[in-house]
């Protein structure tokens, strides 16, 4: 009783000084183009420093390695972190000879990392490949080029939890230098933890007409599939687009919900968005405020589509992009890394993640391991579900079986 006397002015307190509950939810991680270092001398090495999230025993490491021309072997280590510089003093490492366009892994032997502490994952020449003299050959014509990407994003991809230590780091030679660049890697833990940043590619989004303003049964739609994990109350959207060329109609967007089950949808709300003179030919978030008095009054923790479509524009000649229409942001992992879908936003592919469609919404696609720039505005709302009758516990015994 003398616990509780003392828990509950606590607990009073805590909620005083709490602020307004906020429950904006999407996908706020932007990616404009992936960027490669070449680790083509002696001398060079490459940080990527990160703050763990939480207690984990590190069994591998991923980093994509963007081009590699007869390269030497390099070494992978794990070290911590001097006044935002590697410590000389090596974690763990591994060794590895990269091969160009796409992700490499490599072990670790079990090293335990510390939540909250800062670490460095650094990329080295191996001269000696785990002998006692010099056997590599590094230059010009023998290396590897290993790849980060823009802009530099303060916080983890997957929820969005700041990390203000997140950087690359280059040792020229001389000193160690920050680049301002994101981090393109990834730590799988034991028990299948992971920690890093997945994604490494770069998308546009056509949303048109396909040149038929008034036959909305062949418009190309774009979006995202968003499974808020709490109720939500929307005040808005804030999404990442442009625009090409000159859109004769607004942009606008629509909310379906879903029937996973039977891979269904139903349209709970339509709006326009955005004129053409809101949206500049170049990516921009912008905000979409929605009527108080609107019918859509609340996001149940499941999923929605929230996708937005043109009567204007159509389809390049080129059958990717599109002419007089707009463009969704999106990025996306192109493989080869395991379990990367888990690092993607909201980490997993049954719950958010990119949409489209390219017959008015008859059907849509579901794009796994790519997540578009879409997100709620809103307040944490209590929802009343409807009551489910409870099972009874322990569950009665069919006749004739045997407890």
């Amino acid at each position: 009783m003398n616990f509780l006397t003392r828990l509950i002015p606590s607990f009073l307190f805590l909620l005083l000084i709490a602020p307004p509950s906020r429950a904006d939810f999407g996908n706020r991680f932007i990616l404009n183009s992936r960027v490669s270092i070449a680790l083509d001398g002696h001398e060079k090495k490459i940080s990527f420093r990160f703050t763990c999230r939480k207690d984990l025993n590190l069994i591998g490491a991923s980093f994509f390695c963007e081009k590699s021309q007869r390269p030497p072997s390099y070494q992978v280590s794990l070290r911590e972190d001097e006044a935002g510089k590697p410590s000389a003093n090596l974690l763990g490492f591994s060794r590895i000879t990269p091969k160009g366009g796409g992700w490499n892994s490599l072990a670790f032997s079990d090293l335990p990392l510390e939540a909250g502490k800062v670490y460095h994952l650094v990329i080295e020449f191996d001269a000696n490949r785990g002998g006692s003299h010099p056997v590599g050959v590094i230059g010009a014509e023998n290396f590897a080029s290993i790849a980060a990407t823009t802009p530099l994003n303060p916080f983890h991809p997957r929820d969005a939890l700041p990390d203000k230590r997140l950087n690359v780091l280059l040792f020229d030679g001389t000193s160690w230098k920050e680049l301002g660049l994101q981090p393109l890697f990834a730590l799988q833990g034991s028990g299948l933890q992971s920690l890093g940043n997945p994604y490494d590619d770069f998308g546009e989004r056509p949303i048109h007409g396909n040149g038929t303003p008034n036959d909305p049964s062949d418009d190309v739609m774009q979006g995202q599939a968003l499974h808020p994990h709490g109720g939500i109350n929307p005040q808005g959207f804030l999404v990442r687009v442009r625009k090409q060329g000159t859109p004769s109609g607004p942009l606008n967007y629509r909310v379906y919900s879903i029937d996973h089950l039977r891979h269904k949808t139903k349209l709970v709300y339509s709006g326009i968005g955005l004129n053409q003179d809101q949206i500049s030919t170049s990516f921009q978030w912008v905000t979409i405020g929605l009527d108080p008095n609107s019918s859509l009054q609340a996001f149940p923790p499941e999923c929605r589509c929230v996708v937005f479509q043109t009567d204007s524009g159509r389809s390049a000649k080129d059958g990717h992009s599109c002419d007089d229409c707009y463009l969704l942001s999106d990025m996306g992992n192109s493989g080869g890394l395991s379990n990367g879908d888990y690092l993607t936003f909201d980490g997993g592919a049954h719950l958010s993640r990119a949409i489209s469609s390219n017959d008015g919404w008859k059907t849509w696609t579901d794009d796994f391991e790519r997540d578009a720039n879409v997100v709620i505005l809103g307040k944490y709302s209590v929802f009343d579900p409807t009551p489910v009758p409870s099972i009874p516990t322990p569950l009665p015994w069919a006749k004739g079986l045997i407890p």
